[in-house]
This record gives C-alpha cells, structure tokens and sequence, in this order.
C-alpha cells in the first residue's frame, strides 16, 4: 500500500469521530430554521476572505533583505563582486539548508570569500589565499564583535545563561514536546470537541508561525552571507585599515595645506583694515578724521605714504587696528586729478568713508567719484566693492539756522531742524544712489561735536563684515601673487643649479680629443 494512501485511511479514521457533532450542528440549525442563514454568513465570510487573499496577492510582498550596496566602493570589481554575492545568496535562500550545522556555514565563507578573490585575483590560482594573515584576524574580529552585540541586545537573557543550561533547556523542550504530544492524542478520545477546537488553532498557528520562521530564516541566510561578502570586498580590494585611529589625522600633504592656510588666515587677521577718507574740499575730512581720534593729530603720529595721502593708525575697541588714508579734497574740476593719484590707495582699501557737506548742493563731484571707484575695481579686475559709508557734515548749518538742541530723532523727526536733517539724508541717498543706512549726519565743530559715537561709528562698525570680506580677498589675492613669484624663484633655482650640476658632470666625464693632424705628428715624431 501506498504511503499517501495509509494516510488518506488514518486521515478518515481519525475523522469520523468529528463529523458526528458537525451533523449534530447542521442538524440543529435545520430544526431552528437557521442553516440558510449559516450558510449565507458562511458565504460572506468565504467571499470576504478570497478578496482579502486576492488583495495580498496583488500586493506582491516581498521580504525587504539587507542591502550592502551604498557601502561598497563603486568599481568595477567590487560590483561583479557584489553581483556574485547577491547569486549565492539567492541560491542558499531558496536551497533550505540547515542552520544548526556548522558546514553551513563553513560552506558559506569559503564560497562567498572565494567568489570575491576571484573578481579581484582572476590570474592567480589560488585567489582565496591572497590575503594578509592580520587583515584575515581583523575580519573575524568584526564578525565576532557585530555577533556578540546583536547577541548581548536583542536575545533576552543572553548574558545570564551559559552554553551549559542553553542545552539542557534544548533537553527538555523535547521531553516535554513528546509530552505534549501524547496529551493531544489521549484528549482527542476523551474529549473530541475540545481537541478539534485545539487542533484547529495549533493548525492555523503553526500555518502562521511556520511562515515567519521561513522569512526570518531566509533574511538570516542573506544578511551572513552579504556581512562576509561585504567585508570579503573590503578585505580583497585593499580598502580595509588595521588601525581606524590614523583617520583621526589628516594626511601629510593636507596637514602642509591646513598649515599654510593656519598662516594665511593668522596674516589675514593681523592684516589692518585700510579706511580711505574721500570728500571734496572743505566737506570736513580733516575735522573727521579728529573727531575719529578724539584728539588733534600731530605732525609725528602721521605715516610717510604716496603723494597726496596722509596716513594714520587708528585703535579703538571693536575696530582691531585700522589705518586710516586722508586723501586730498576734489572739487568739481579737478576729480580726475584726484582720482589717478587716489586710484592705487583705493583699490587697496577695505572701506570708504566719503564726507559730504550738507550745505554743498554740488553733488556730481561726489557722484562721479563713486562712479569712478567702480570703474577702478573693474579695471583691476575686482568684483568685490568696498562698503561705503557718508559722513553728512555741517548740519547744524541746516535751516533752521539758530536751532541747534541735539540729539536729534532723524527715524521719526519731531522739529523742523530734523526733519531737515532727514530730508538731507534723503537727498544724498538718491543723488548717490545709497542706502540710507549708510549714512550718519555729524557735527564736528570742535566743542560742538555731535552724532560721531552715536552714529558714525555704528554705521562703521554695520559695514565692517563686508570690509574684512574685501581684506581678506585683498590679502588673498597679493598672497597668490607672493606664492606665484615665490615659487617661480625656487623653480629658476632648481633649474639652475640642476642645468649647472649636469654642465659640470658632463666636463668631467667628456674625453679631451686631439685633432687627427695632431695625432699624426705625435707619430711621425
């Protein structure tokens, strides 16, 4: 007899004892006038379930595996071996194979290792061996370091029970499997309802969990074997470091260029903000620049510069150090003048203080004079513009004349002598085509002073990002020129001294020949 027979028969056997109490059921339900109605709830339910299990199928759930690939280097070897990972992977998926023996696992190193050596040794007989015996420790190191915390973390009770109390347990789970079995089977004749309702759910349970351990299983398979793959790849392409500790520095050559940039940057800082002081004659410049010291400047506090520049040094708090370039007035014929002896101080400034007289109507001196600094940071190739900031002097000559009672509110004017002050304001920042922002009216009659602290220095000091942005390309740009002629000089010396080195060489060893017609006298003699 067939073995699929002999089970049918045990199978109809054990059967007939449930479908005495299924008949008694329909039975009851016919009496009661309710089998229609069990039947149709029964075809719901069936109907309701077969679209469910439709709905899953079209679903296509897949389990999500372990992906490795955005850590692997991105080579053509390292692909054709990610490749072949990926085929044994899915073979050992699909293949069942049984994981509480360790030729699973065995197998399964040298496989994937061999695969990897091959894609990167493909002449040498023997690739699996081509490794270094302290790069082959470290990889059992990280296996046995990402096992002992996946073990210590996600298995309850892992640090408490030894590898002793592990196999007893194993001992007597299946003593008391077999026990439980042999229960199944006494109940099932004492009491068939109860033990068709337990087996029913063991059933449907088992389906259940029979199914997640097949997943959980095959996700086990793929991660081991693309954890070796992964490190295999690293291992066999030479990209693996014994000691991550070297990462925590830079290289030799970037740590010379961090250097140099350390020293760039330290220049830089010490590197004075150049201030250059433009404005017609008589606007105030000399009164400012005073006013900017709080003292009269004397004949030995003053730099010797180029023609028709005065030079100071300025430090203040907040300022660093500052050198401040009194350029001689303009008028509105001589600007041009003024411009080609200004043009080499102004390309080397950082920020402008342009003075302007409140009571000078003239503004196109002023306004070509910007306009003229444009065109010389564009002739030298300079994108970058130095901020500009208007000292608004004389106006306490503002109508009205006698009113002069500072502060002065020149946001929201509340007299007629600052409501003059604004409109000025005004005036220049359209003729000029600036920000209001950008400019602070003053008073500098010595005694008088007015608005210098309050307004002009935080003006200043608003502008001073971008100044040091402007000095820092400024200074970046001569350290170029320095480092272009620097080594330009080392180079010519080089060459000199290797074209005078071979020059000599070359004396030394070259033979000193006779001419033929000397040689032949030497004989006849």
């Amino acid at each position: 007899m067939k073995m699929k027979t002999r089970w049918q028969i045990h199978f109809f056997i054990i059967m007939i004892p449930f479908s005495i109490p299924l008949a008694a059921g329909f039975y009851w339900l016919w009496l009661h006038q309710m089998l229609i109605l069990w039947l149709a709830v029964s075809a719901v339910l069936g109907a309701t379930w077969w679209l469910f299990n439709q709905r899953l199928n079209r679903l296509d759930l897949e389990l999500e595996l372990l992906d490795i690939s955005p850590s692997v280097e991105k080579t053509a070897q390292s692909k054709q071996a990610y490749e072949k990972i990926e085929q044994i992977s899915a073979s050992y998926r699909n293949s069942n194979p049984d994981l509480a023996s360790s030729e699973f696992y065995m197998q399964t190193l040298l496989e994937v290792m061999r695969a990897v050596a091959e894609q990167y040794y493909p002449q040498r007989k023997d690739a699996l061996l081509e490794i270094k015996l302290p790069y082959l420790l470290k990889v059992i190191e990280m296996l046995a370091q990402e096992l002992r915390v996946g073990l210590s973390e996600n298995v309850p009770g892992s640090h408490i029970f030894s590898v002793s109390d592990i196999v007893r347990s194993h001992r007597l789970a299946n003593r008391g499997r077999d026990l439980y079995r042999l229960f199944r089977i006494v109940s099932a004749g004492l009491d068939p309802i109860s033990a068709m309702v337990r087996e029913l759910r063991i059933l449907t349970t088992d389906s259940l969990l029979s199914h997640s351990t097949e997943d959980l299983k095959r996700w086990l398979i793929d991660a081991y074997i693309k954890k070796i793959g992964y490190y295999a790849i690293e291992l066999y392409s030479g990209n693996m470091v014994l000691d991550k500790s070297l990462f925590a520095n830079a290289t030799r050559l970037s740590q010379q260029e961090l250097e140099k940039i350390k020293h760039r940057e330290t220049a830089v800082s010490a590197e004075p903000l150049r201030v250059l002081v433009l404005g017609q004659t008589n606007a105030g410049k000399s009164s400012l620049i005073n006013a900017l010291f709080g003292t009269q400047k004397a004949e030995t506090n003053v730099i010797p510069t180029t023609e028709g520049f005065t030079s100071y040094l300025l430090e203040r708090p907040g300022l660093e150090s500052a050198i401040i370039l009194d350029c001689e007035g303009y008028g509105s014929d001589d600007y041009r003048c003024s411009l080609a002896k200004a043009s080499e101080e102004i390309v080397r400034s950082d920020i402008i203080i342009l003075v302007v007289s409140a009571t000078n109507v003239a503004r196109d001196p002023d306004k070509k004079m910007l306009q003229a600094i444009q065109d010389c940071f564009a002739a030298k190739d300079r994108s970058s513009l130095p901020p500009v900031v208007v000292a608004l002097t004389h106006v306490d000559q503002l109508r009205p004349l006698r009113e002069w009672s500072p502060p002065y509110d020149v946001i929201k004017p509340d007299s007629p002598k600052a409501q003059a002050i604004r409109l000025m304001m005004e005036t220049v920042t359209t003729e000029l085509g600036l920000n209001i922002e950008q400019i602070a009216p003053v008073n500098l009659k010595p005694g008088f002073e007015y608005n210098v602290e309050e307004g002009l220095i935080p003006t200043i000091f608003q502008q001073l990002t971008q100044a040091k942005q402007v000095r820092y390309l400024r200074c970046l740009k001569q350290y170029r020129k320095e480092d272009y002629w620097r080594r330009l000089w080392k180079q010519s010396k080089g060459a000199g001294q290797f074209i005078a080195k071979k020059g000599f060489s070359t004396f030394v060893k070259s033979p000193i020949t006779l001419p033929e017609s000397a040689e032949r006298g030497g004989e006849s003699r």
